[in-house]
């Protein structure tokens, strides 16, 4: 009996970090992106637009300057989901990083204290034949599904840099 408890504290994954990016990919490649990550400890702090809209402002910026598009974006109460493709110039990670440090300053200026956002973020790399409108549209429906509201066109913290709200 000794030998399967030692089997399974040898197992054990948690308490450890581990990379949530796929080892040996390179995040430069111009593909398009479903990213998601959430406020530290899950608060639902994304829901006041004193902060939300200087980190939408803050996302255009970042997007614009860097050479990425953004097909969508979605600021629910404790996460955000972005679709976006890179020029192949800066990378996904360090872009993430970038928006991370600045939009957690952007948060202490409020008058908030601590960290803002969770570590790292969760990628789902889009297939060639996958329809990037039907994912845009599939991010922007994230406060119907949760009951937040009936109508996407009625979230004040979603849209595309890309496309019209009402295009997709």
């Amino acid at each position: 009996m000794s030998d399967r408890k030692d089997e399974v504290r040898n197992y054990k994954t948690y308490g450890k970090r581990r990379s949530l990016r796929l080892r040996g990919f390179d995040y430069h490649i111009p593909h398009a992106y479903h990213l998601t990550w959430g406020t530290a400890d899950r608060k639902p702090v994304l829901s006041d637009p004193s902060l939300v809209v200087p980190l939408i402002e803050e996302l255009e910026c970042e997007t614009s300057g860097e050479g990425f598009l953004l097909y969508a974006y979605c600021f629910m109460p404790d996460h955000v989901h972005l679709l976006l493709f890179p020029d192949g110039v800066q990378d996904v990670v360090s872009f993430i990083q970038s928006y991370k440090s600045k939009t957690t300053r952007i948060y202490w200026k409020t008058g908030k204290k601590g960290k803002l956002w969770q570590h790292g973020f969760y990628d789902r790399i889009l297939r060639q034949e996958e329809d990037i409108k039907q994912v845009a549209r599939y991010i922007l429906d994230n406060p119907v599904r949760k009951g937040l509201i009936d109508d996407v066109h009625e979230y004040p913290f979603s849209g595309s840099f890309v496309f019209e709200k009402g295009d997709l």
